[in-house]
């Protein structure tokens, strides 16, 4: 057996696989400094997540359970790591792995597994097309704080410019679009994030912007588009127009077929499965749009997870 000499850190946000797991994972997530700041540094910081995560454990596993009792984010990115492991046995020696920023297998356990073996180099690879603080960085930052000692990786920031993950995207539209009686209005929907990380720098509002040019450039026909977002989460200001601030627009000036397509995801989550095929779809059917559908997110597509060894490839050159 050819020995392997290079890991592969694939990474997503993690997600509850059962109902028993929401409250946990919620604590995990509201304990992340890099996106939330409770006062009295630690010790408020695990206070405040336990009692948030305690608070809105039962709202949340409603809308689990309306999904099948758990996400399928974590079987998600395991097909993707199976199939790009898959790809890379083209070029022998690298081993895929997966790693959830706040549910198992947690990044410290990927860090342990990698740390007992004799890796010449890292590459991490987090699951997000657009590059943000709140989630590229996020998991970094619990990265360089549990791989002391580790080789120093290989980071691959973003991919929304890749041509095998654009031309996945534009598929998933075309197939959405034949379910239509008549042309819709495409609205791409990306998760929020607080308007100040913006202002101090976040790139992600104007990556968001470029993916969705270069999505529409490649549909080769003229739809009218526009971009919202989606899943805020507290008081401070989010990036706008929210998904619902967005139909009501178009509701007012007569559009009544609407296709979605979820642009800052490349997996199923309780974000498109139940806020997007369930509440925003029901908002909109009340308001008064007659066809609601949306795009699947691009999960294990052949050519998108190609493009992503093909990027892995290059940045070890």
């Amino acid at each position: 057996m050819t020995p392997k000499k290079y890991a592969v850190v694939i990474a997503n946000l993690g997600a509850p696989s059962k109902l028993a797991d929401v409250r946990p994972f919620l604590k995990q997530l509201f304990r992340d400094p890099d996106i939330f700041h409770f006062p009295f540094g630690k010790p408020g910081q695990k206070f405040f997540s336990s009692l948030i995560a305690t608070l809105r454990a039962p709202r949340s596993k409603k809308y689990y359970a309306a999904i099948g009792n758990g996400s399928p984010l974590h079987a998600n990115t395991l097909a993707q790591a199976e199939k790009l492991q898959h790809f890379l046995d083209e070029h022998k020696g690298f081993e895929v792995f997966v790693a959830q920023r706040y549910w198992h297998p947690f990044v410290s356990e990927v860090v342990e597994e990698i740390r007992n073996r004799d890796f010449q180099k890292i590459i991490l690879l987090p699951l997000y097309p657009q590059y943000s603080t709140t989630t590229t960085l996020s998991f970094l930052n619990e990265w360089k704080r549990c791989a002391d000692g580790l080789p120093d990786p290989i980071v691959i920031e973003q991919f929304y410019h890749l041509d095998g993950y654009l031309n996945a995207v534009v598929r998933e539209i075309n197939d959405t679009l034949k379910r239509f009686e008549e042309t819709p209005h495409i609205l791409f929907s990306a998760h929020s994030i607080p308007v100040k990380l913006i202002a101090n720098g976040d790139p992600y509002e104007i990556q968001i912007r470029e993916c969705v040019e270069m999505i529409m450039d490649r549909l080769g026909e003229t739809h009218h588009y526009s971009i919202c977002y989606q899943s805020k989460v507290g008081p401070v200001e989010w990036l706008s127009p929210s998904i619902e601030g967005a139909l009501d627009s178009l509701v007012a000036r007569g559009i009544r077929h609407v296709l979605v397509c979820p642009i800052s995801f490349v997996s199923e989550n309780v974000e498109t499965l139940y806020e997007l095929d369930k509440r925003v779809k029901q908002y909109a059917l009340d308001k008064g749009v007659h066809q609601y559908e949306r795009a699947r997110t691009v999960r294990d597509d052949d050519e998108f997870i190609r493009s992503l060894k093909n990027l892995i490839l290059e940045v070890m050159q």
